[in-house]
C-alpha cells in the first residue's frame, strides 16, 4: 500500500497544532502548512530599520593588530617549514 494510504494524522502522532502551542519557533514555521506560516509571520513585529545593529568604526590599532595577526599567521609556519628542511 506504501505511504499514499497513510492518514497523516495516524503516520506522525508527535505532530503538535503549532496554533494549541501559542507561540512557534522558526523551524517550525518552516514546515509548518503554509497557512499557519502566514499567521506566525504576520504577528512577527517589524524591526525598526538601524536600531538592532550600533555601527562600529575600528581603531586604526585594532586595524594594525589584524593585519599583524595575518602576516604572523601567514609567514609564521612558512618559516618554521623553512626552518625545518
Amino acid at each position: 500500500m506504501g505511504d499514499a494510504s497513510c492518514v497523516p494524522w495516524w503516520c506522525n502522532r508527535y505532530v503538535v497544532d503549532a496554533a494549541a502551542l501559542g507561540v512557534l519557533s522558526p523551524e517550525l514555521v518552516l514546515v509548518s502548512p503554509p497557512e499557519l506560516a502566514a499567521e506566525a509571520r504576520r504577528l512577527v513585529p517589524d524591526p525598526l530599520p538601524g536600531t538592532y545593529v550600533k555601527p562600529i568604526t575600528p581603531s586604526p590599532r585594532a586595524i594594525a593588530l589584524f593585519y599583524a595577526t595575518c602576516l604572523a599567521g601567514t609567514i609564521g609556519p612558512l618559516v618554521l617549514a623553512y626552518a625545518a628542511r
